[in-house]
């Protein structure tokens, strides 16, 4: 008998909060709010891609498996995803975290 893995969806219904984000490709945080606990993740999925369609956005790129689409409209590229955890609390890439927290070497 093969075993299988449980398919992991993120955008099934959580009993804890998950993030709306919209960020450039630079990770900068455009918008973020929080989503109450047991939302319909996927509606909100596919009205945001809706929504930024309606708004002269292309949406490019997307992926049901990581809850995250890019779209763009010129020269500007957006990435919107359905996060687990606040993105203000999330630690930056690299180290340039550590200096806002007033991290001191000596």
């Amino acid at each position: 008998m093969v075993r299988r893995r449980t398919t992991f969806n993120p955008l099934d219904a959580a009993p804890a909060p998950r993030w709306y984000v919209v960020r450039t490709m630079h990770a900068s945080i455009i918008e973020s709010r929080q989503l109450k606990a047991g939302a319909n993740l996927t509606h909100v999925f596919v009205t945001a891609m809706l929504a930024w369609m309606d708004g002269g956005w292309e949406v490019r790129e997307f992926s049901s498996n990581s809850a995250t689409f890019f779209c763009t409209r010129g020269n500007d590229r957006r990435m919107i995803s359905i996060d687990f955890t606040d993105p203000h609390d999330a630690p930056i890439s690299g180290a340039s975290h550590l200096g806002a927290r007033g991290y001191d070497p000596d």
